[in-house]
C-alpha cells in the first residue's frame, strides 16, 4: 500500500457507535410503558362520565408528553451517539440542518422507545417543516383495550404526541407551532407537523 493510500483509510476509534444505545432505550421504555402509563389513567377515570374521563385524558397525556420528551432529551444527550455527534459538529459549522434534524433524532428516540415500531416513518423533513406519522401506536391500542373504544376514539393520547414533539424543538432553541393532520380515530395513521413561527 503506498503511503497516499495509508493515509486515505481511516480507522475509527472503537468505542464510537452510530447505533442508538440500548440501555438508553431501555430506560424510556421502563419509564413510559405505553401499557403501565394507561393503567395509571384507567384508575383516575374510573367510573366518571365520558366529557370528564376525556378532559382527565387529556391532561394526563399532556404531562406524560412533557415529562416523556425531557426525560428522552436528557438521555438523548447523555448517549450521544456518533451520528448524533456529527449531526451536531455540521449543524454548528455550517448554521444549516439543526432544524429539523437535531430535534427529529429526539422525537425518533421516544418512539422508537415506547412504540412496536422499527422506524419513525417522516412525510417530511425540510428547512419549513416537520412531519411524520404513527401507523402502529401501543398507547392508542392499550387506551382502547384498557379504557374503551370511546373515550380512544376521541384520541386524548394524541396531547402527549403534541406536548413530547413541541418540547423536543423548543428545547433545542426553535419556536415551533405544533399540529396534529391525521388522526388514528378517522384513518389509518396519526400525523403530527412541527413548523417554525
Amino acid at each position: 500500500m503506498t503511503a497516499t493510500r495509508e493515509r486515505e483509510r481511516v480507522v475509527l476509534p472503537k468505542d464510537w457507535t452510530f447505533d442508538l444505545s440500548e440501555e438508553m432505550v431501555d430506560r424510556i421504555k421502563d419509564e413510559f410503558d405505553p401499557d403501565a402509563t394507561v393503567e395509571q389513567l384507567a384508575a383516575r377515570i374510573e367510573g366518571k362520565p365520558l366529557d370528564e374521563a376525556e378532559a382527565i385524558a387529556r391532561a394526563f397525556f399532556a404531562d406524560y408528553g412533557t415529562r416523556w420528551m425531557g426525560r428522552t432529551l436528557e438521555l438523548g444527550e447523555q448517549y450521544a451517539d456518533r451520528t448524533y455527534q456529527v449531526l451536531r459538529a455540521a449543524a454548528e459549522k455550517t448554521g444549516e440542518m439543526a432544524f429539523p434534524f437535531i430535534p427529529e433524532r429526539f422525537v425518533e428516540i421516544a418512539y422508537l422507545s415506547t412504540q412496536p415500531i422499527y422506524s419513525l416513518p417522516i412525510v417530511e423533513n425540510t428547512r419549513t417543516a416537520f412531519r411524520y406519522k404513527m401507523v402502529f401506536c401501543g398507547t392508542h391500542e392499550s387506551l382502547r383495550d384498557r379504557c374503551g373504544g370511546d373515550l380512544a376514539d376521541r384520541l386524548p393520547c394524541a396531547e402527549g404526541c403534541l406536548a413530547a414533539a413541541g418540547l423536543a424543538f423548543t428545547a433545542k432553541g426553535f419556536e415551533v407551532d405544533v399540529s396534529q393532520d391525521a388522526s388514528l380515530a378517522t384513518g389509518e395513521f396519526c400525523q403530527f407537523s412541527v413548523v417554525p413561527r
